[in-house]
């Protein structure tokens, strides 16, 4: 649930959630000591709200329903917005609706929390560069936030096709966010810090299942087309006859320390490789096949990732909060290649690199009002150095990094760099606020890896300024949460004095039963 989420962090630098927790690796799991009925009463000491939940087997079992979601987007001129599981890429308005239950009895726990999508999906103004015709209606039934686990202490393990975020973005993840559909996967995962003489540690390890839906534009190839040539490195030509609907296996991993002298502050480490399946047993051996994220860092280490029919993402993390100061600074590093020696990464480190690094801050104001600040910036385009040396672009090889045709990780675009400011007046789960961003697409272009004919086009500036307003207002059960958000585009899809204004809406509405 975004809203928790976000609310979750908020609460660490108020001091009301303990500092153990990096909240760099999710969903959050909760236990009996930290219910969602108390998470609530945190944020909201005067919140009426209370979930369903029954206690059966002498209080070894309990039942609960999750709340109902229901979520609706709008863009007035062409797709706009990311970070929404489930829905797509498209002009017009779209639905999302999500409820379920949660049950446990001893170790074993399962949750049950399909999503349905609608989105009406019109055609909208594209160029040669970006957008297509569309193939109108979409709809589709996702597993959605669906789970069966064995817990035992700290670990469970299980399967799974709930949406993970891994690292301390709060706009965007470089690895793995909520921007596509959940994905199929088996997980082996802490449910809280394991405490051990250094510090306390974090971590997740899945192997899943990424899928197409040639009935969606995909993003990784700027909404040009449905389809990626699967007998080439990075999916040119975009040609049906070429695209056999090969899903890919992807194996992952993140982990998270907290060391013990040094209170609040968690550092990170993330790699995601994957293939198509038809590859998987290329090489001989479990490890090689199932888990090449244990595997050597370079093409020259003789592992299989020096195979070109595995893609492979990393990136290093750093979180550490102020809590007396109500305030946190959060950092991420990645690269999407892996080089050929340890002497080519000396020579050239910030090769096929992107960024996240952001600031939040608290200002308490008074009895339990506090403002609320944000600023972030989000650099996916490629360093100075791809004029020696061109990287390509981030998710966008052997299959490309999505699933249902989605990013699963940063949801703005391929190349494209984009900074945030939001500051918001919070009252428990009240909320007004106003967000100003600015989303520069791809300016730095890699003419071999785009997704048509290479043109002087994308050497005009797409940028995109906006301003949105944000509200969230709770009503009895009901938590309302809305953005309104004017978007104005200078060479909109790199067409020359093509400057429109969109307005972008999305509005959530979550029952608690």
């Amino acid at each position: 649930m975004p809203i928790l989420d976000e609310s979750l962090r908020t609460l660490q630098l108020q001091g009301k959630l303990d500092l153990k927790y990096s909240l760099s690796s999710r969903p959050f799991f909760t236990d009996k000591t930290l219910t969602t009925d108390s998470i609530y009463h945190l944020i909201d000491p005067n919140s009426n709200i209370k979930t369903v939940r029954k206690y059966f087997g002498n209080q070894k079992g309990v039942f609960e329903l999750l709340p109902l979601t229901f979520e609706s987007e709008f863009n007035s001129h062409h797709p706009y917005g990311w970070n929404h599981a489930g829905m797509i890429d498209a002009k017009g308005i779209q639905g999302f609706i999500s409820t379920g239950f949660f049950a446990s009895y001893g170790p074993l726990s399962i949750q049950f929390k399909p999503e349905a999508v609608y989105a009406a999906n019109p055609n909208f103004e594209y160029s040669s560069q970006y957008g297509a015709p569309t193939k109108g209606p979409y709809h589709h039934v996702f597993a959605g936030q669906s789970s069966i686990r064995l817990n035992v202490n700290a670990i469970s393990f299980g399967i799974s096709t709930e949406n993970m975020w891994w690292g301390p973005g709060i706009q965007n993840s470089l690895l793995m966010s909520n921007n596509a559909p959940g994905f199929l996967h088996l997980t082996l995962n802490t449910t809280r810090p394991v405490k051990t003489a250094i510090g306390n540690f974090e971590f997740q390890l899945i192997g899943g299942k990424l899928t197409e839906d040639t009935s969606v534009l995909l993003e990784n190839k700027d909404l040009t087309t449905f389809y990626y040539a699967q007998n080439s490195y990075n999916g040119l030509p975009p040609n049906p006859n070429l695209d056999s609907l090969n899903w890919r296996y992807v194996n992952a991993l993140t982990l998270s320390y907290n060391p013990k002298w040094i209170k609040g502050l968690f550092l990170g480490f993330n790699r995601i490789a994957y293939t198509y399946h038809t590859y998987l047993g290329e090489h001989n051996g479990f490890i090689h096949t199932y888990l090449p994220v244990f595997l050597g860092f370079f093409r020259g280490s003789g592992s299989s990732l020096t195979s070109l029919h595995l893609k492979q993402i990393l990136s290093i993390t750093g979180r550490h909060i102020f809590q007396r100061a109500h305030a946190e600074i959060y950092a991420e590093y990645g690269w999407d290649d892996n080089t050929q020696n340890l002497r080519d990464f000396l020579m050239s480190p910030n090769h096929a690199s992107a960024f996240t690094i952001g600031l939040k801050k608290l200002f308490p104001i008074s009895n339990e009002k506090w403002l609320d600040l944000n600023f972030e910036i989000n650099h996916l385009a490629q360093p100075a150095s791809y004029v020696i040396r061109t990287a390509g672009y981030w998710y966008a090889y052997q299959g490309g990094y999505t699933n249902q045709s989605r990013i699963v990780g940063t949801g703005i675009g391929m190349g494209s760099n984009l900074q945030t400011i939001n500051t918001t007046l919070i009252s428990g789960l009240k909320k007004i606020g106003v967000l100003f961003q600015r989303l520069v697409h791809d300016p730095i272009p890699d003419y071999n890896g785009l997704p048509s004919v290479s043109g002087g086009s994308r050497e005009l500036k797409w940028e995109d300024l906006s301003m949105a307003i944000i509200f969230q207002q709770k009503l009895n059960k009901i938590i309302l949460n809305a953005q309104l958000q004017a978007v104005s585009s200078t060479n909109y899809a790199w067409i020359q004095n093509k400057n429109p204004v969109n307005i972008h809406g999305f509005a959530s509405i979550i029952y608690n039963w």
